[in-house]
């Protein structure tokens, strides 16, 4: 079960890498949003940002859950 533990901090902590480096680099994140059925051009980048700093934290917070307590 521990093992389980870390591959989804691992998984969580890569995805919101990436999500946020799409709220950051306007191009890639235009190339990946053309093929995207729905499109919300105002609040892309902070929808992105918001993702990505919270699986960024999740990532953070399992990977450390129970360290100090």
């Amino acid at each position: 079960m521990a093992m389980w533990k870390y591959v989804l901090a691992v998984i969580l902590l890569v995805v919101g890498i990436v999500e946020i480096i799409l709220a950051l680099h306007r191009g890639l994140r235009e190339a990946l949003m053309q093929t995207s059925p729905v499109r919300f051009k105002h609040g892309e980048s902070p929808m992105f940002l918001l993702a990505g700093v919270s699986a960024l934290v999740t990532g953070i917070a399992i990977h450390l859950y129970g360290l100090f307590w």
